[in-house]
């Protein structure tokens, strides 16, 4: 992270994500695309992925940093590429093999996930690297997710010496932000 981050303004959990909603959605497609173009070059430069067999990568949706073309290079890099599945809020989610970027449709919400095959489930022990997305980023590696708690739950059963990447806009990025004792703190952010 170069730029130092945004100021600590707001207070509450919902604050942070009503500002960061506003600010993803006055990106313009061209600046986006930009940023993403950077992020993408940031993320297959890293250490993290260079040095992962085994990745476990959110699908992007709607204004999310385009996690989309990251997939399909690590699909052409021999990677074994894993995405999230909800099973229930009881259940949480679970890691999915998919063996090519057409292997995900449209789920409930319109975002693209892979249809729940057993067999295709991925022991998250096994993963070698995690990108996580959020809403935004703290300096000390805070993460501020959605609200469901679907990845802090999953990143329990990862193991020790597996990094966990955010991956942000700059503007995601704050001095601080409020975390509760069962928040799972990232390791590293990839942004612009």
């Amino acid at each position: 992270m170069k730029k130092q981050g945004r100021r600590n303004i707001l207070k509450s959990k919902k604050e942070y994500r009503k500002m960061v909603n506003s600010l993803k959605k006055s990106l313009t497609y061209e600046h986006k695309r930009k940023l993403d173009n950077i992020i993408f070059d940031n993320v297959i430069d890293s250490k993290e992925y260079k040095n992962s067999n085994i990745i476990f990568i959110f699908v992007s949706y709607d204004k999310e940093v385009d996690t989309h073309r990251i997939m399909k290079r690590a699909f052409d890099d021999g990677k074994v590429v894993c995405v999230p599945k909800v099973i229930s809020m009881k259940d949480g989610m679970v890691a999915i093999k998919v063996n090519k970027f057409e292997d995900l449709t449209p789920g409930a919400y319109g975002i693209l996930e892979p249809e729940y095959i057993p067999e295709n489930i991925v022991d998250a022990s096994m993963i070698d690297v995690v990108f996580l997305p959020g809403v935004a980023f703290g300096k000390n590696f805070g993460r501020l997710g959605y609200g469901g708690g679907f990845y802090d739950r999953f990143l329990k059963y990862i193991n020790n010496n597996c990094p966990k990447v955010g991956l942000a806009y700059d503007f995601q990025i704050f001095d601080k932000i409020p975390m509760k004792e069962y928040d799972k703190y990232v390791d590293r952010i990839i942004t612009n």
